[in-house]
């Protein structure tokens, strides 16, 4: 493929991610401030409500991304890998469509090499989480500091993750990796380091560590995933993983 073939601007794929994230976020407060539907009576309302809130975002990502991308109907599905996705975690089925199915291919097709991908990504799905710190402080009365660091250590985790993620995809082509690895995180939390009089745990954790970078090349051979490696239409060659 020639390099202008395409090809989005750097730019512009830039721009539609910031879009997107600022359209994920806006929209959970959409109810109430567009809308002015009362505020949900319980909890589990107010998680529904949510709950499609996000799904239309990730709906009209899906839709952007296919209209804006230089590829087909027939390559879209593999392009984007969402099927066959079931999960009973709704948050990372959304977050995965928005934040790595759609703004990968986005930023790879804008020219960006994999790995600028893989860490610029997670910028904007960190940015999503600052309507978090309003939350915090707000609903748990916490002093602003406090409620920055806690803010401040999540965006932190949410960039080392995303980052995981994207790598995931983009080595893998498909967007189950990134979701399971995300349903995991969910469910496990922040991992304990350490924990005390129990040194065959913190052995574990160890040999686990040792383990995953041992062993993260080896499994996410595009090859195991992917059969068409030579088919990667303005994903600059991440198939092959030759960048």
């Amino acid at each position: 493929m020639e390099e202008s073939e395409g090809r989005l601007s750097k730019p512009v794929a830039v721009i539609a991610c910031i879009a997107m994230t600022l359209f994920y976020v806006a929209i959970l407060y959409a109810p109430t401030l567009i809308l002015r539907l009362p505020p949900p009576q319980s909890y589990e309302n107010f998680m529904i409500r949510r709950f499609i809130c996000a799904a239309v975002c990730s709906v009209a990502s899906v839709i952007f991304c296919a209209l804006v991308l230089p590829i087909t109907s027939g390559e879209a599905s593999y392009s984007f890998g969402v099927y066959g996705i079931r999960s009973d975690h709704f948050a990372p089925v959304t977050e995965e469509l928005v934040f790595r199915a759609c703004m990968i291919p986005l930023l790879l097709c804008g020219g960006f090499k994999a790995y600028n991908a893989i860490f610029l990504c997670p910028t904007f799905f960190s940015l999503a989480h600052l309507n978090h710190m309003m939350e915090i402080y707000s609903r748990h009365n916490y002093s602003l500091l406090k409620a920055s660091l806690v803010v401040g250590l999540q965006l932190g985790y949410t960039v080392v993750f995303g980052s995981y993620a994207s790598f995931l995809f983009i080595r893998t082509g498909n967007i189950v990796a990134p979701l399971v690895a995300h349903a995991f995180c969910n469910y496990m939390g922040l991992p304990v380091l350490f924990v005390h009089g129990k040194g065959p745990v913190s052995i574990a954790f160890v040999a686990g560590m040792v383990s995953f970078v041992w062993l993260l090349f080896p499994i996410t051979q595009p090859d195991l995933y992917n059969e068409n490696t030579n088919n990667c239409r303005c994903w600059q060659g991440y198939c092959s993983w030759n960048q």
